[in-house]
């Protein structure tokens, strides 16, 4: 059965464009629910609770008339305390949303108008952290199971033990292993020839396992015995190793620990290639203008609290396009590869280079000195295209043109800089490319 997740505004064109967004990415697993006002989305929550639908998230608009945003998630969260909550707002800062994020225990807030790719992106992270509180709440109902049946049937808890798609490791007071399953044995690799037996050599094995930092926190935990705790442990190997800690009770007194262990690995590997390719551009693998934007932000906070210089360059490869109408766009995609190659080379490991679309690129050099510094970067970059490439046969002369703009002297904020580096390319074509200014 599919969950629900309610947008709520009441600016129509807003709520239908927030609607359809979601949709795109969502629509397959989750019912996209509209409501125009607070009250209008109580009463959707009441009647999709009442056909046992999940609400996993309610993403609503903070200013509206009626009940305020404020208000209407911290009515919800006392309804629906696991449903998780994310505010638009065309004005926020930490002090003016913070009784929000207590009260309603709001998951994020985002700042209107926002941007797609970074909505989907918090969007997907809430509904995994909900899908993850659910499955730690179900193993939390299982241990607890356990708990109440532990005294009088101690094989009922073996077999759930191995029932369980997790592994789990119950440990004494002492932090001693008692026991472990067989998927616990199998996500951390035991040797075949370790017996149940011999349980303890799992803990030593776990510790040599992990890496330093994290051996050592782990360690510690398991002399905790009131420790109720999740987070993940990084392996030596690479892997993720998602794990709970819950203390084990028995007629109220605490005599032990169990953990459960879940291997996210590939989870973690999805997530980090999706945000990858969100920020990157998949021909050059250079950072895309999503990242280029907010990099540039970051390096002119960096250079004014540090009163330093910086500099902006919009780079552009001259007559590209007679190369694709001539050659066919294989030979261009890999002359822009062949020239993303060069390109980099002549920066330091402090600049950042994105494809800015088509046949430019964006360049962010931090920590100028001097503007000669920015003219012998820019020097170095036209020298780099005067050897020939030889692509598929062809031999291609290629030169670019550089527009440059200097913070803090051509503008103090990244759009006027993009603007003066852009007004700067238009001047190197206009006067005959192959050029700086």
């Amino acid at each position: 059965m599919k969950g629900a997740i309610i947008c709520v505004d009441d600016e129509w064109t807003i709520l239908t464009t927030l609607g359809q967004q979601l949709k795109r990415h969502f629509g397959k697993d989750y019912d996209i629910e509209l409501a125009s006002s607070g009250a209008e989305a109580l009463c959707l929550c009441a009647e999709l609770t009442q056909e046992s639908l999940e609400i996993p998230l309610v993403i609503s608009d903070r200013w509206m008339e009626g009940i305020k945003g404020d208000a209407l998630l911290i009515q919800l969260h006392k309804l629906y305390p696991r449903t998780l909550k994310i505010m638009l707002t065309g004005k926020a800062d930490a002090n003016s949303v913070g009784n929000v994020v207590n009260a309603a225990a709001l998951y994020r807030y985002i700042p209107k108008p926002w941007d797609e790719t970074d909505l989907i992106l918090t969007v997907s992270e809430a509904l995994r952290s909900f899908a993850r509180e659910q499955q730690l709440a179900e193993q939390n109902a299982l241990l607890k199971e356990i708990n109440a049946k532990l005294e009088s049937s101690l094989s009922l808890l073996l077999a759930t033990l191995e029932a369980t798609a997790d592994g789990i490791l119950v440990l004494d007071n002492s932090g001693k292993s008692i026991i472990f399953n067989q998927k616990c044995a199998e996500i951390w690799h035991l040797p075949a020839s370790t017996s149940k037996s011999d349980s303890q050599k799992l803990v030593d094995f776990i510790l040599a396992a992990l890496i330093e930092a994290d051996a050592a926190s782990f360690k510690a935990l398991l002399m905790q015995q009131n420790a109720q705790q999740r987070d993940l442990l990084r392996l030596k190997n690479g892997s993720i190793i998602e794990y709970y800690s819950h203390p084990q009770k028995l007629s109220g007194e605490i005599v032990g620990q169990v953990l459960t262990f879940r291997d996210v690995t590939r989870e973690k590997q999805k997530q980090a290639t999706i945000e990858y390719q969100a920020l990157h551009d998949p021909l050059t693998n250079l950072p895309n203008r999503t990242l280029f934007d907010r990099q540039l932000s970051q390096a002119i906070t960096y250079a004014a609290e540090n009163s330093q210089m910086m500099a902006i360059m919009f780079l552009d490869l001259d007559r590209f396009k007679e190369v694709n109408d001539t050659l066919g766009h294989s030979v261009g995609d890999l002359l822009l590869k062949s020239v993303t190659q060069r390109l980099v080379a002549c920066l330091r490991e402090v600049d950042l280079i994105a494809r800015w679309g088509g046949d430019e690129f964006g360049i962010i050099l931090p920590e100028i000195r001097t503007q000669e510094d920015v003219i012998e970067i820019a020097q170095r970059l036209i020298k780099a295209m005067q050897l020939e490439f030889l692509l598929e046969g062809h031999c291609l002369n290629v030169t670019v043109s550089i527009g440059i703009a200097l913070y803090p002297q051509d503008g103090l904020d990244g759009s006027t800089l993009l603007r003066s580096a852009d007004t700067a390319l238009y001047q190197v074509k206009k006067s005959g490319r192959n050029n700086y200014f």
